[in-house]
């Protein structure tokens, strides 16, 4: 084969294996010969010809070269519009810097000729048509285009938008017309319902979330595809048809998905709380929803524990709880706070132990709470602090509070502590006990302690509980309660409760007369024993409502009581002398949060007492009778600001008004033989006629609470009261410095002045027979200061000492107005200031899982202080005694179905009244007393019925108390051996 058939061959194979290369070949041939022939024609002045070939060189080759060619031709022919389409559409396909810069100075050079317009959308990349579409585009904006003077129309189009156009743009050579047009998209709106609170992603898994149900989603016409999640439930996907400009609808419901929760807690038998719905007690397993749970657990006495739990599907996740006892306390500074940084020596006597021991009353609760001891003279029961309780003062140094609300009455300022107080204690959280001055905060009454009874918070479940307990004396309590929450921020409480004792016999030895014979016949005398006369009844009704920031209290609570004692010489023994107390408010109180660093608290309270006492004397020949009734309405309005600027600081201030109505008056009846005799207060001056005494109290005061650092805090404050009775009451001030100069240790140093507004009583009280009003008495006033260090073993064990004294000055006692035998008495300011030394130590274990121990010690010693000015001179101190020593504790038997609690309480004597030394009586000391009490309680069913047997007094001790010269004895015995039961059962 010769070379050129061999040539050939090869040709004709690769044309047929390379046919595109072989066409572009041709066509890069054909264009380059266009090409010459238009340079060839430009060099030549023929312009047209020219443009031409350019033009078919250019389409068969695309080349920004021969485009620029192209451009400079129309610019020749004159054709200033093409000219600068095609120098624009250089500037968009050549990188190369110098090519742009030439067709940008062309550009320059014709915009003087042309109409120019800049065409923009939003969103960019639409298609331009000049005046009609199927003239072509003319590119894709943004684009600016060159036309002849003239109008124009301008019409955009871009896939899944609307098309937009411009018509009318008029427009000369020389000029720029900026065009900018809003493309709306064309969209379907997508209706997701059914279950709430799933999340919606559109057409990946992994895209941001476009909504949550229920939603409207926004979407462009076509398919989609939606992915579905929601915690706790199974995903899901579906696909969705949008139309263009129509609502479809999607209904949505998803799987749960569960997984199991086990809630442990170092205290049985708390209450778990899942999203706010009780589940079970602990220990706890329990079948939830997967995802994050809001767990809650609570136990009553300890503080309520709430956390996150991220409950992970088909599997089981554990959540163990560490419950700490309830040890916040209010009323120190009237804001709840720890008792470890509370301005003040602060005991609290936690629910676990009212319920374990089954206290009837709160003065039986605090017996044996270090530094103080409880005093009975068989009508009403009251405290000592610290050494210091005046024989016949009803309590009226000690401020006890309900819930923050005071419960002294306004006549003589009598604490109730008693049955008087409450029927029952169970609603009662806790008790807690500031000892020291209170005025600061409370003003009168609060002079050697303030006693907060705290009772159960704002209920969130409905549920109802009945109760009934039983004594020796054939006392028999019983009670029924409610819960009716109607929502988490709205509902309602209440308690109704009755007691009924027929007492028991008291015995009085120094009272016994032998019988005698008289001219009537045989007197059978006295055995020394007053029997069937120590009967009493009482009822209560509390509770409250409750709607967010706002709380209505109202209680309400009367005693009757027998006297068996001969109180003011009334017969020893006589079942008609009696006496009802009658104490209610109805307070309503709102407390908004302004913001994060401002609080306000607005108080506005209803209060009542009444007093009935009726009182048998020895008469001829019948016994004669006299009644006595106080009447005291009173309302108080408080408004109390607290703001902190800085969370290290807090600032209080506040100011508070009582107006009181006064009456009481006194008769005597069946008064045979004798003249009948009226009594009551002295007139009002004011009114005649009137034995009212209305009387208003101002008061205002300031706190500043600084805590730089969480070892170190610092309490100032003062308040100042204003009576309409006797004027300025004199400042009030506190100071406390509370320290922790370790992690387990915390040093209090704490000082105030507290006082005691003389009473109505005391002041205008006159009988008609012994005793003489006096108006000029002065407020009583103790200086107080102390050291208290507490040091925590473990997260269970505190122990604690302490030092105090107090100084007291302006004693408002009952005494002779001269040295005559028959001198009418009146109360006055002694002369004699008392100083009242001591100090503290107990150890501690607070309550976990049914075990408890506390252990204390108080020596505090009183002591009159020489007064050369007084001509009384006084012996020593009565009602104080100097050593006590507690011990209180608790023993799971068997877990939740019994715990034996027990409290032992040991006192040395106390000196009597005979404490003048003009007094023919010598002054003695009541033997040291030991009461040992034990009680076995437990919860069947989980709580739902508790029981309380056990006996008070165990070993049968017997003791006397010191009483008031209101009676015929100087000491009367105590309650020995007494057995009690109680139980209680909750719906």
């Amino acid at each position: 084969m010769t070379l050129r058939r061999i040539a050939v061959l090869l040709a004709i194979v690769f044309g047929l294996l390379f046919p595109t290369l072989a066409a572009a070949d041709d066509l890069a041939d054909e264009a380059d010969l266009h090409f010459r022939i238009a340079t060839e024609k430009y060099a030549a002045r023929d312009f047209r010809t020219a443009l031409e070939h350019f033009l078919l060189s250019n389409r068969l080759v695309p080349n920004r070269n021969v485009v620029f060619n192209i451009a400079r031709s129309y610019e020749q022919l004159g054709e200033f519009p093409d000219a600068f389409r095609y120098y624009t559409q250089v500037l968009d396909m050549s990188p190369d810097e110098g090519a742009k810069q030439r067709a940008e100075e062309s550009l320059t050079r014709i915009k003087g000729n042309v109409a120019v317009l800049n065409i923009r959308t939003e969103p960019a990349g639409a298609t331009v048509y000049i005046n009609r579409r199927d003239l072509g585009p003319r590119g894709q904006t943004p684009r600016s285009l060159g036309f002849p003077a003239g109008k124009y129309k301008v019409i955009v189009e871009l896939p899944g938008y609307e098309p937009a156009e411009v018509d009318g743009l008029d427009i000369a050579a020389g000029q720029q017309r900026e065009v900018t047009l809003q493309l709306k998209l064309i969209v379907g709106t997508l209706r997701v319902s059914g279950d709430i609170g799933v999340t919606v992603r559109v057409d990946s898994p992994t895209a941001n979330p476009a909504g949550t149900t229920p939603a409207d989603l926004i979407l462009p016409p076509g398919r989609h595809r939606l992915f579905l999640t929601k915690e706790g439930h199974q995903g899901s996907e579906r696909e969705i048809e949008v139309l263009a400009s129509k609502i479809i609808t999607s209904e949505v419901t998803l799987a749960p998905t569960t997984g199991t929760l086990v809630v442990n807690a170092d205290e049985q038998d708390a209450l778990v709380e899942i999203d706010g719905r009780p589940m079970g007690f602990t220990p706890a397993v329990i079948a939830v929803q997967s995802g994050k749970r809001k767990v809650r657990v609570s136990l009553r006495g300890f503080r309520a524990t709430e956390r996150e739990v991220d409950v992970r599907a088909n599997e089981q996740t554990r959540s163990d709880f560490q419950l700490r006892q309830v040890e916040e306390v209010e009323a120190a500074s009237r804001t709840a706070e720890a008792v470890e940084d509370a301005p003040g020596s602060v005991s609290i006597i936690p629910g676990q132990e009212l319920r374990a021991m089954g206290y009837p009353t709160v003065t039986e609760a605090l017996r044996g709470v270090r530094g103080l001891y409880v005093s009975d003279d068989s009508n009403y029961t009251t405290i000592g602090v610290r050494g210091f309780a005046r024989l016949g003062d009803y309590g009226n140094r000690v401020l006890t509070l309900l819930n923050g609300q005071a419960l002294n009455d306004d006549w003589i300022g009598s604490s109730f502590l008693g049955y008087d107080a409450l029927v029952d204690l169970e609603d009662v959280e806790r008790i807690e006990v500031v000892r020291g001055p209170g005025s600061v905060l409370y003003g009168t009454g609060a002079f050697s302690g303030v006693v907060n009874i705290v009772t159960r918070g704002r209920p969130t479940t409905l549920g109802a509980g009945l109760g009934a307990a039983t004594q020796e004396d054939g006392l028999f309590r019983a009670r029924v309660t409610a819960n009716l929450p109607i929502s988490q921020d709205v509902g309602g409480w209440v308690t109704v409760a009755g007691a009924h004792s027929q007492g028991r016999d008291h015995r009085y030895p120094e009272l016994v007369t032998p019988p005698t014979i008289t001219a009537a016949g045989l007197d059978p005398g006295f055995d020394g024993v007053s029997r069937e006369s120590d009967s009493m009844d009482a009822g209560m009704v509390t509770g409250g409502f409750f709607a967010d920031a706002f709380t209505l209290r109202y209680h309400a609570n009367f005693r009757r009581k027998s006297f068996p004692s001969g109180f003011l010489a009334t017969l020893v023994g006589d079942p008609t002398t009696e006496s009802t107390d009658g104490r209610g408010f109805v307070e309503a109180k709102f407390e908004p949060k302004i913001g994060n660093s401002l609080a306000s608290l607005t108080r506005a309270v209803l209060n009542h007492y009444r007093f009935d006492g009726t009182y048998s004397y020895v008469g001829d020949p019948e016994p004669q009778t006299s009644n006595e009734r106080f009447l005291g309405w009173w309302g108080t309005f408080e408004q109390r600001l607290v703001y902190s600027p800085i969370e290290e600081l807090r600032l209080t201030a506040g100011g508070e008004v009582q107006i009181h109505k006064t009456k009481a008056h006194g008769i005597f009846t069946d008064c045979t033989g004798g003249e009948c005799l009226d009594f009551k207060y002295l007139p009002n001056p004011e009114k005649e006629g009137d034995d009212s005494r209305p009387y208003e109290i101002y008061a205002g005061y300031g706190l500043a609470d600084l805590a730089p650092s969480p070892a170190f805090k610092l309490s100032a404050g003062v308040r100042v009261d204003y009576y309409s009775t006797f004027g300025s009451s004199g400042p009030s001030p506190r100071l406390a410095i509370v320290t922790k100069p370790y992690e387990q240790g915390v040093v209090k140093l704490l000082a105030g002045r507290a006082f005691r507004a003389p009473s109505i009583f005391e002041q205008f009280y006159q009988d008609g027979l012994t005793i003489t009003p006096n108006l000029d008495i002065e407020p009583e006033t103790i200086w107080s200061g102390e050291l208290e260090y507490s040091h925590r073993f473990s997260t269970t064990v505190v122990g604690t000492v302490s030092g105090f004294a107090n100084f007291i000055d302006n004693l408002v006692s009952l005494r002779a107005t001269g040295p005559e035998v028959d001198a009418l008495l009146q109360y006055d300011n002694t002369g004699a200031p008392v100083l009242s030394l001591g100090g503290e130590a107990e150890l501690r274990r607070e309550w976990r899982q049914g075990w408890m121990a506390s252990a204390s010690y108080s020596l505090q010693r009183s002591k009159y202080q020489e007064e050369k000015d007084d001509p009384v001179q006084l012996r020593e101190v009565p009602n104080s005694p100097m050593h006590m020593v507690s011990f209180r504790g608790a023993v799971p038997v068997v877990r939740q179905l019994a715990t034996l609690a027990t409290r032992i309480t040991v006192e040395s004597g106390r000196f009597d009244r005979h404490e003048e030394e003009l007094d023919p009586v010598p002054q003695s000391k009541t033997s040291p007393s030991v009461v040992w009490d034990v009680v076995l309680s437990g919860d069947v069913e989980r709580g739902s019925l508790h029981y309380n047997v056990g006996v008070y007094n165990i070993i049968g001790y017997q003791y006397d108390l010191p009483v008031s010269a209101n009676f015929p004895v100087d000491t009367i015995r105590q309650r020995g051996r007494t057995f009690l039961a109680s139980g209680s059962v909750a719906f």
